[in-house]
């Protein structure tokens, strides 16, 4: 399987691990197809068969450091290249291999298992790696090592009094993202208490090997990434996409809600499916002070429990076909209809699909009768002209001829009104009479 393009994980097949990893044999023969996980050694092997197999991965552990669960670690990094992918500058919506890319783990642990996985499945991509206990950061540089990653990583061992994100530390002016698994509690207290399962109307699904300064930090998972927040707000467009993942789902709302609080208008929420039984639910939020807008499925992929006013502005709209009119004719009509208007249209008919630039509302009645005018004066610019206005709108339209409609994608722009604008004037275009 390309791992550029590994989907998340649903589930894990431990007889088929098992068959592919002698080690993992031996463990899964011992316990009789019954992994106990419970036991740390289990949690290891399970782990370190999971990442041998499906990633070609080797990973070394200290002992008294945490053992990833690997099914949820990858779910992130699946969700972030989803997330990367879907807001190309280039607005391409797919894996572009040849695409460079920097990123950032925020603590990356004894494994530097979040900056492994990004590695190991997009070559392309450079990772950061910060970490503030020195057994943990020289743990996760034997590893970049010992998996011929170390070229591609740059790695600090930052100081508590240091920022989340020390662009100058780590002798770069630009990331594309960060992602974090943060401290989960505020205290040890709070981490027993969980931990036991106090509360909860099942008991905690696997041991914790963490150690006090991976699970503790003041004010939890929020006061965590409540300070990533603080820091982006001063860093903006130096990073394209921050992003943490959460362990409460009151948390990841408490997030969404500091961020509408700052006037970030563009946000993506996901939850993170275990994959196994060693695994517990989490939520990941992402924010982005620039413009290019994440497809549906990723920014607004965070499960029934999230509030739907805490989800960000949808950026697709479909439009179903009247009868009446075939999806050969939708595409004669809407390319038409676009190639018409004072914009950058390009439409490819192999494919059904057009991609639109706007720097301003064009399709409105009041804009399209000054263009006309203009027209008729001759004082209308060039088409490529256009191209070199500031772009407020960017969108794609793809004729979906097997289900009979229209589907529109926001790509570009903060200007919510302009884009429901144009939905609007597009589904008129083709609105049943």
């Amino acid at each position: 399987m390309d791992l550029a393009q590994k989907p998340p994980y649903s589930t894990v097949d431990f007889k088929a691990l098992a068959k592919a990893d002698p080690d993992f044999k031996k463990t899964w023969q011992a316990c009789a197809g019954k992994l106990d996980f419970q036991d740390p050694a289990n949690l290891e092997a399970l782990s370190k068969a999971i990442l041998k197999v499906d990633f070609s991965i080797h990973l070394s552990l200290p002992s008294n450091r945490l053992c990833p669960p690997i099914p949820n670690r990858w779910n992130y990094v699946s969700w972030i290249q989803g997330l990367l992918d879907s807001t190309s500058p280039t607005y391409s919506n797919k894996y572009e291999p040849e695409r460079e890319v920097i990123g950032l783990d925020i603590g990356t642990g004894a494994s530097g298992i979040y900056a492994m996985l990004c590695m190991k499945s997009r070559p392309k991509w450079t990772m950061c790696a910060t970490d503030v206990d020195k057994t943990s950061f020289e743990s996760a540089a034997a590893n970049f090592a010992k998996n011929n990653l170390l070229s591609r990583a740059k790695i600090l061992q930052t100081t508590p009094s240091m920022a989340l994100i020390p662009l100058e530390g780590l002798g770069t002016q630009q990331l594309d993202f960060t992602l974090c698994n943060p401290p989960f509690f505020v205290d040890a207290a709070e981490m027993e208490k969980s931990l036991s399962g106090e509360g909860k109307a099942t008991g905690p699904n696997a041991v914790c090997t963490g150690s006090n300064n991976e699970m503790i930090c003041p004010g939890g998972d929020l006061g965590f990434v409540t300070r990533i927040v603080e820091e982006s707000l001063v860093l903006c467009e130096k990073v394209t996409w921050y992003s943490s993942m959460l362990g409460k789902l009151s948390s990841a709302k408490a997030i969404v809600e500091l961020l509408k609080s700052h006037g970030v208008t563009n946000w993506a929420v996901g939850v993170l499916e275990p994959g196994t039984k060693t695994g517990t639910k989490r939520w990941v939020v992402a924010w982005s002070f620039g413009d290019l807008r994440p497809r549906n499925h990723i920014a607004r992929h965070a499960g029934a429990s999230f509030p739907h006013e805490l989800l960000p502005f949808p950026t697709s709209y479909k439009i179903p076909l009247p009868s009446s009119i075939t999806g050969v004719a939708a595409c004669e009509k809407l390319n038409d209809q676009l190639a018409a208007l004072d914009l950058r249209w390009e439409w490819d008919a192999t494919t059904s699909v057009g991609v639109g630039t706007a720097s301003d509302n064009v399709w409105g009645r009041a804009y399209r009768r000054a263009y006309e005018r203009r027209k008729r004066e001759g004082h209308v610019e060039m088409r490529d002209d256009a191209v070199a206005r500031k772009t407020k709108l960017a969108f794609r339209i793809t004729v979906v001829q097997l289900a009979s409609e229209i589907t529109l994608e926001w790509l570009r722009g903060n200007d919510q009104v302009m884009w429901e604008s144009l939905c609007g004037c597009v589904h008129r275009w083709f609105k049943q009479t």
